[in-house]
This record gives structure tokens, C-alpha cells and sequence, in this order.
């Protein structure tokens, strides 16, 4: 290939790189000051393993700036003795409670909001923070939901 049409193809390939750079737009979690996360609340996530036909669901949102985690945990075919917000590392082992959301609920729903330290809201952002649910059967948990960032649309 001659030089003139190197030349040539080099900035054409420079221009639609340039091109596609500015066209792109930085969206996404990291922008926004809410973030939403959500939880499958089962028997199947417990450690230590157990089996219960108990389930629920949680939906979570994160201000970034007042550091408030918001919950809405709904459940059924259980009777909790508390509901906890925990702390694991890794995210699939039992971890420390950091929040008791509900002391022996009744109705099957909790909602409330909490405010997360900085090394909180780590944990929540790499799906280290988990709802549990013991019971008087499972004092270690009947139940139990990883809290997981929504997919971004």
C-alpha cells in the first residue's frame, strides 16, 4: 500500500474513532443517586442449609447521598423471630448482623429504612449484604435473600 493511502486510512479510522468516543453517553447506577437493589428470599440461600417452604421478596433503594437504605421485605409461610440485614464476605457465607430491621414481626411485611456506613455501602454494591430470617427452628436462618443491584435499562 502506497503511503498517501495510509495516510488516508489512518484518518479515517482516527476520525470514527473520535467520533464514536464523543458519541458515547456515561449513563448508568454510578450517575444516579438512587440505586435500586432487590432480594429472592428463600430457603435455597441459607448457611447452614436448610429446607422450608417459607419465602419472600425484598426491594431496596440506596440514596447515595443520605447513605439511607429504604426496605420493603415481604414473606410468607414463616414466623420469624427477627428479620436482619447482614454483612458477608464472601457474599455466599453467613455474616455478622448489622441491622435488625424487625424484632419478632407479624403481618408478613417490614418496611423501614437504615443508614449505611461507608464500608456498608461497599458491601451492599458488591452483593455482600443479605436479609436473613431465623426462626425458632433455624436460629441461624430460615430464610434467607442476597441483596442484588436491578439491571440498569
Amino acid at each position: 500500500m502506497k503511503k498517501p493511502m495510509k495516510r488516508i486510512l489512518l484518518l479515517f479510522t482516527a476520525v470514527l474513532v473520535t467520533g464514536v468516543m464523543f458519541s458515547c453517553k456515561e449513563e448508568g447506577p454510578h450517575k444516579d443517586d438512587i440505586i435500586k437493589f432487590s432480594a429472592v428470599i428463600n430457603s435455597d440461600q441459607t448457611v447452614p442449609r436448610v429446607s422450608a417452604a417459607g419465602k419472600g421478596s425484598g426491594v431496596f433503594e440506596y440514596n447515595k447521598v443520605t447513605k439511607s437504605l429504604k426496605y420493603n421485605i415481604t414473606y410468607q409461610n414463616v414466623t420469624p423471630t427477627s428479620i436482619t440485614l447482614n454483612n458477608a464476605s464472601p457474599a455466599w457465607e453467613a455474616g455478622p448482623i448489622q441491622f435488625i430491621l424487625a424484632d419478632k414481626p407479624t403481618g408478613g411485611q417490614v418496611q423501614g429504612a437504615v443508614t449505611l456506613s461507608t464500608e456498608l455501602q461497599t458491601a451492599l454494591i458488591l452483593g455482600g449484604l443479605y436479609i436473613n430470617i431465623p426462626t425458632a427452628e433455624n436460629v441461624y436462618g430460615e430464610l434467607r435473600g442476597q441483596i442484588i443491584a436491578d439491571k440498569v435499562e
